[in-house]
């Protein structure tokens, strides 16, 4: 389910507001069901924000305050709603 490609301009889907709880909601469910995962540390995740691109947890390559193809919110928002 993993998007080994990075991902262009063209193809980054950036959350509204109210978009957002919903893509949310369904990240926290796809945790439910997958185990291996772990949110980037630190410093990672800065390095992608410098470059304008975070990953989702399913490893797909997202802007910052984007959505993957396959309905996951990046890193970045996941953290964000935690903090």
């Amino acid at each position: 389910m993993s998007c080994g490609r990075p991902a262009f301009v063209g193809d980054l889907t950036v959350l509204q507001p109210a978009d957002r709880s919903p893509a949310l909601a369904a990240t926290h469910e796809w945790f439910e069901g997958n185990s291996g995962w772990a949110p980037p540390d630190p410093e990672t995740l800065t390095d992608w924000l410098a470059e304008g691109m975070c990953r989702a947890p399913d490893e797909c390559w997202v802007g910052p305050d984007g959505l993957c193809v396959h309905g996951l919110v990046s890193w970045q928002v996941v953290l964000e709603s935690l903090g």
